[in-house]
């Protein structure tokens, strides 16, 4: 590093020529330009990209001067060429900045684009299926702005466009195109909508690309909450896309898998702690197409198999049957008897759960490839309480709702403390508290006592001893 040169009032810069993927260019030239586009310096690029340019002059009177970097580089008779943003150097200091040559190396790949309008009257777009000779398919709206674009390989291909409308489909001719690498060609399809058209032609349906699949042991159980990687394979790298979790069942899914160009590479990639070590399993290679793509399959199974075996299972047994089976907090869906397969080896919490029963609650131990069992006799959470009530025509109130008339027989009532009331007119209410037993059977005795006094029977006796009277007296 010449750190004299960037003493003597001068700056210094130095970096890097970097390629579209990050990759060292060497034996490129680079300048250096103030904001006239006037060349000081240039120097070229070393075998490892990097390059250093000194003596840049500083003039301004704040001891800084705005300059970029401009790098060519030329290979197979063609020139590429790209340059940075304006940055600041500083008197008597050394500066690092890269500079990216974007379009090296060539891509091999360009963009296809255009418009659909009325062959009389180009300001009129029409809604369209435009149709590409690979089999790539798009859509396009009559909307001024909706254009329609493909990603392709370099080369040469056919486009049109078709129209449907009224049970007829007008289309345009065939228009030939070359794309070019790291390019656009852009082609404006005209549609005559003249005329009866010709015989419809159905579009296709918007295309959706599926990745699924299931991860099993090597014993062919399910592995449950390994993680999947949908990865593009470019070259020997694997570039996640898409990430997701296998289920009870072992499988996964990638809804709507998208790409820009014809056909990519892909490849699932399992990841899973064993015994406390991430270990990683990668499927083959496969091809994914275009979404919007004619005669090809978008629906891909990718199954993967582990070379391990991390779970065991778990026979679940209970009296009486029919519980439901709760496994780390989370409802498996299944009742008792049942036996949960695939369940990662060690400890874990089980719940068994019914109507009219306490809840049982275990730890158990799953080992590799082995069964462990759980069995056990549910505890009724009801209880059963008889009220023995006189008069016969009383009324049972419990926690203030109805129950009974007179004595009752109260089944299955989940266990607790409840408030109960016992009242009849003419009789002073009976109010209490009862705790339920699971299991139990809670008899409960009330007698009520009649109301001395002017009771309503009693008023009642009385109003009509009275109207006895007045009738008597009155003949």
């Amino acid at each position: 590093m010449p750190v004299s040169h960037a003493d003597d009032g001068c700056g210094v810069v130095t970096g890097k020529v970097i390629g579209r993927d990050n990759v060292p260019i060497a034996n490129a030239i680079v300048e250096i330009q103030n904001n006239l586009s006037e060349v000081f310096s240039s120097t070229v690029s070393a075998a490892d990209g990097s390059f250093t340019i000194d003596k840049i002059p500083i003039y301004g009177f704040d001891g800084r001067n705005n300059f970029r970097l401009v790098a060519t580089y030329n290979s197979s008779g063609k020139s590429y060429k790209d340059k940075t943003e304006f940055f600041w150097i500083y008197k008597n200091q050394i500066i690092t900045h890269d500079v990216q040559i974007y379009y090296y190396p060539p891509s091999n790949y360009g963009w296809l684009t255009g418009k659909v309008v009325n062959v009389n009257d180009y300001k009129e777009y029409v809604s369209s299926t435009v149709y590409l000779s690979n089999g790539m398919y798009d859509f396009v709206s009559s909307e001024p702005g909706d254009n329609w674009q493909f990603y392709l390989p370099a080369g040469d291909y056919q486009v049109w466009a078709e129209h449907n409308e009224n049970g007829r489909t007008y289309s345009t001719g065939k228009t030939s195109v070359h794309v070019r690498s790291d390019d656009t060609f852009t082609a404006v399809l005209s549609i005559s909508l003249a005329g009866n058209g010709s015989t419809y032609h159905a579009a296709p349906a918007e295309g959706v690309n599926i990745v699924h699949g299931y991860v099993k042991q090597k014993n062919g159980v399910p592995l449950y909450g390994a993680v999947v990687e949908l990865c593009r394979v470019d070259g020997i790298a694997f570039c996640p896309v898409m990430s997701t979790t296998t289920n009870a069942e072992g499988n996964y899914e990638f809804k709507r898998v998208t790409i820009s160009s014809p056909m990519e590479n892909f490849a699932v990639r399992v990841t899973y702690n064993f015994m406390g070590n991430d270990t990683t399993t990668v499927s083959n290679a496969f091809s994914v197409y275009y979404h919007n793509m004619m005669n090809v399959s978008h629906d891909y199974s990718v199954p993967v198999t582990v070379d391990f075996i991390d779970s065991g299972s778990i026979e679940v047994i209970s009296d009486p049957a029919g519980a439901n089976i709760w496994l780390d907090g989370a409802y498996t869906g299944r009742t008792t008897p049942f036996n949960i397969t695939g369940v990662r080896a060690g400890e874990h919490s089980c719940s068994l759960q019914m109507d009219g029963y306490l809840p049982e609650n275990v730890t158990v131990t799953v080992h590799s490839d082995g069964t462990s069992r759980i069995t056990k006799i549910l505890k009724p959470s009801t209880g059963d309480v008889y009220f023995k009530v006189n008069p016969s025509d009383a009324s049972i109130y419990l926690n203030g709702e109805l129950v009974g008339t007179g004595s009752t027989n109260l089944t299955r009532i989940q266990y607790g403390v409840y408030s109960y009331t016992v009242s009849r007119d003419g009789y002073r209410n009976v109010t209490a508290s009862i705790e339920v037993i699971p299991g139990g059977h809670l008899e409960v005795p009330v007698e009520l006592v009649a109301i001395p006094g002017l009771s309503l029977t009693y008023i009642g006796y009385l109003i009509n001893s009275m109207l006895t009277y007045i009738a008597n007296i009155f003949g």
